[in-house]
């Protein structure tokens, strides 16, 4: 299994071990991150729909590849998931950012995908992650929304040639 280590973090390539723990931190950074971007509403139209089985499928059998961000103590700080050029999500929980975790993810993913053959990143991104990808050298495209649980949810089409 590729590990890849910064600063008291380690990457590694998630199992299906890891689902309850991503769920969690994926809801929480939905919470707290995103609530000055997002009303009320959406913020839970986004957040409550998510289950620990649902990442597990994904990785088992909807083709996805997660890499999960863990400090000492194997606690998960952050995940990337994409499927061929395309990341399903990137977060990183609200205790841990701005330590380059989610750079660090960003990294791996787009190494994985390069390594793939992969020659065009695409991806709705959130308004809140917005700045941070711009940062990365993804361009901006589309607004558009995502449809969650019959509440319109804000986002934007990015993408990046690798």
């Amino acid at each position: 299994m590729r590990r890849y280590n910064f600063t008291g973090m380690q990457i590694r390539r998630a199992t299906i071990d890891d689902a309850a723990a991503i769920c969690d931190m994926h809801v929480r950074s939905i919470r707290q991150l995103c609530s000055a971007d997002y009303t009320a509403e959406q913020i839970e139209a986004w957040a409550w729909r998510k289950r620990p089985e649902n990442y597990s499928r994904a990785m088992s059998e909807g083709g996805e590849t997660m890499f999960v961000a863990v400090d000492e103590h194997d606690r998960v700080a952050g995940f990337v998931a994409f499927r061929d050029g395309e990341i399903y999500g990137l977060y990183v929980a609200p205790e841990s950012v701005r330590k380059g975790i989610g750079t660090a993810l960003l990294e791996v993913a787009e190494a994985e995908m390069r390594r793939a053959g992969v020659t065009v990143v695409k991806f709705r991104s959130t308004t809140t992650a917005l700045p941070f990808y711009l940062r990365h050298g993804y361009c901006r495209g589309e607004d558009a929304v995502a449809h969650m649980s019959g509440v319109d949810v804000p986002c934007v089409w990015m993408s990046k040639t690798l």
